[in-house]
């Protein structure tokens, strides 16, 4: 029916596409171009992968830049102006010799630190040597395991050469002891191999 509740919708928005406010002359006018024309379709573009900035001056620079200049400083000329190069030109070699400074000031300490290390290494094995040599127990550490001389088969002229000596001499005798023992119990003194008694 013509008078039901779509009727209603449809006049509303009909009312409020008649309420659109009309373009003043200067807007028309600025939309002659097709820079201007394009900029105003991006502005009312839709769709969630488009975000819109409105730059009046593409060349503008923010103030945190380091290309930054107010347009105060931006109208100095002049011999004020070099006045002001000079300044800055001083103020960066100033600034480059502190750098070198300390930077020179870092290898000299790395070196001395390093030249001390070797001196004090120099002198710790100094120090070594002259503390073995006062030491009289570091000789004795230069003995061989057991006082016998391997070379000539000879025992030490020492108390522990001759307590060795004895030792081994009753190796030997008791050994000798084993096997006449063993001989009298096994074959009352007959040799079986040479058949002699």
């Amino acid at each position: 029916p013509a008078n039901g509740p779509g009727a209603l919708g449809l006049k509303r928005e009909s009312r409020a596409t008649r309420a659109m406010q009309p373009r003043s002359r200067s807007t028309r006018g600025a939309l002659k171009t097709k820079d201007d024309l394009e900029k105003e379709r991006l502005r009312h573009r839709s769709g969630g992968y488009f975000r819109y900035e409105n730059r009046e001056n593409p060349i503008d620079v923010a103030m945190n830049c380091p290309a930054y200049m107010k347009s105060r400083d931006r109208m100095c000329a002049g011999p004020h102006k070099e006045e002001i190069c000079y300044a800055e030109r001083e103020h960066h070699k100033i600034i480059k010799d502190e750098k070198t400074e300390a930077r020179r000031q870092i290898n000299y300490n790395r070196e001395e630190h390093r030249w001390r290390c070797i001196t004090g290494q120099d002198q710790a094995m100094v120090d070594r040597v002259v503390r073995m040599q006062n030491d009289p127990m570091m000789g004795r550490k230069n003995v061989s395991g057991q006082p016998f001389n391997i070379v000539n088969h000879g025992y030490d002229r020492t108390p522990a050469g001759a307590q060795l000596e004895h030792h081994d001499n009753m190796i030997r005798y008791r050994s000798r002891v084993r096997e006449a023992s063993l001989a009298m119990r096994n074959h009352l003194g007959f040799n079986p191999i040479i058949g002699e008694q």
